[in-house]
């Protein structure tokens, strides 16, 4: 009975890694690999130093690897495998994940933490788990001796996970807003280019229309009329045109999107058209 419940249990583990919808969510924070700027190195020595523990670490589970965001007494070991039993199945679950003596808990008997040369026989994690339900890692505290988790330690644990979660919120609103004032920045130079490319179209089609015969002052004036000399024709793809100072031709230009600069030939859309 024990054994097919590990089975059952490994096979939720590998099902929650691969889950595309929680991978979404770990990708979004944008925290694996990017460079550690020591914001969760407290809460890894926190940990350990709650826990009495010589190592701890803070770790964002991928679909294929367990990524360390912060090591206490780990120094030069960036990742890990997704075996399962330790961290690749402390992340899925629903609160602290505590293994006594690895070398005699069927979890973790042939994990290679516990036979290989770094020995793990305890090990305690937190889930790191987001707003909406993600769980993106584990706060962990490890040791080559077998030891017990008070639950006072437990619960420090949870809190330190929580922490974690909040500095990875407040990661993506600063990258949210990062992104947005960059958006910002490209639609007012967009903005910018096209303002200088039509101010330059209307110098253009001003010069070669100085010589054709129109009206002295300024058709597009509205109701309070415009003194402004008449310098430029527009048309619409209705077949209106009319002759405009230059402030009004590009005012109308760029906020009627069936505004064109006219040629001498032109009255509107259907003479352009049949020319």
């Amino acid at each position: 009975m024990g054994s097919e419940h590990h089975t059952v249990s490994i096979t939720a583990d590998r099902t929650a890694l691969t889950d595309p919808t929680r991978l979404a969510a770990v990708r979004r924070y944008e925290i694996l690999d990017a460079p550690t700027d020591g914001q969760f190195d407290i809460i890894a020595a926190t940990a350990a130093a709650v826990c009495g523990t010589p190592i701890a670490t803070v770790s964002i589970v991928d679909a294929d690897r367990v990524w360390f965001a912060a090591t206490k007494g780990l120094d030069g070991v960036a990742q890990v495998g997704t075996e399962p039993g330790l961290c690749a199945s402390a992340f899925c679950a629903e609160g602290p994940y505590v293994v006594n003596d690895a070398v005699t808990d069927p979890r973790t008997l042939d994990h290679p933490l516990v036979r290989g040369e770094l020995g793990l026989r305890f090990y305690a994690a937190a889930p790191i788990v987001t707003a909406d339900g993600h769980h993106l890692g584990t706060v962990t505290a490890i040791d080559a001796m077998p030891r017990e988790l008070s639950e006072v330690q437990a619960t420090v644990l949870g809190y330190l996970a929580d922490q974690v979660a909040q500095h990875l919120e407040l990661r993506l609103a600063t990258i949210k807003a990062v992104r947005a004032e960059r958006q910002l920045r490209d639609d007012a130079e967009q903005r910018a280019a096209a303002a200088a490319e039509l101010a330059a179209q209307i110098r253009a089609a001003a010069a070669v229309q100085a010589t054709t015969p129109h009206p002295e002052h300024c058709q597009l004036g509205g109701t309070a009329g415009c003194t402004a000399p008449a310098e430029l024709k527009i048309a619409d793809s209705w077949g209106d045109s009319a002759w405009g100072c230059t402030t009004h031709v590009e005012e109308a230009i760029i906020n009627v999107r069936s505004v064109f600069i006219a040629n001498e030939e032109l009255g509107g859309l259907a003479a352009y058209l049949n020319r």
